[in-house]
């Protein structure tokens, strides 16, 4: 753990249970645990989502990958125009590669 994390008793980056703040947007829906299953939540649950087909329909991909993920984080609605996501997107690469980080220690 870092020392400031350390001092606040928060995790950070590279530690164990770290989650992102832009991460915590999409916890407002789904789940990041690991047994969740699919229906246990109002949206698929995160876990293991790398290379998983999506759960949403008219998204043109096979699988999640960066590149999918980061399209579908800058804006749901392009990607599949009638999601039930309320999610706008994340404008800022950074917050996009952020989450997408997140989700590949997520397997």
């Amino acid at each position: 753990m870092s020392a400031s994390a350390q001092d606040t008793g928060a995790a950070a980056e590279g530690d164990e249970g770290f989650i992102p703040p832009e991460v915590h947007v999409c916890l407002g829906c789904h789940t990041v645990d690991r047994d969740q299953r699919q229906g246990a939540s109002a949206a698929p649950p995160l876990w293991g989502v790398m290379g998983r087909a999506p759960a949403v329909d008219g998204v043109d991909v096979a699988q999640w990958d960066a590149a999918s993920l980061d399209r579908w984080l800058a804006n749901p609605r392009a990607m599949a125009p009638g999601t039930a996501s309320r999610f706008p997107g994340y404008a800022d690469a950074a917050a996009r590669e952020a989450v997408i980080r997140f989700l590949r220690r997520q397997q």
